[in-house]
């Protein structure tokens, strides 16, 4: 084996054992997981955002509704 496939064996094995080892440790990490009340708190943002919309869009409708003097 040359020395260019040395170095690939030797980066391939340091990286497959580098990544093991970073999945065992994620799977007991729970810093990224997402919790029922931020879930939720994005569900009532979605619907506040949603129903300011709606306001607007029926004020502005109304608006060009008024006839000019």
């Amino acid at each position: 084996m040359n020395t260019l496939g040395i170095q690939l064996h030797v980066w391939w094995t340091t990286t497959v054992t580098d990544t093991r080892d970073r999945l065992a440790a994620a799977a007991h990490d729970d810093r990224g997981e997402v919790t029922s009340s931020t879930a939720l708190i994005v569900l009532l943002v979605t619907a506040a955002i949603t129903a300011g919309g709606i306001i607007a869009a029926k004020l502005i409708a109304n608006a060009n509704k008024v006839p000019s003097p």
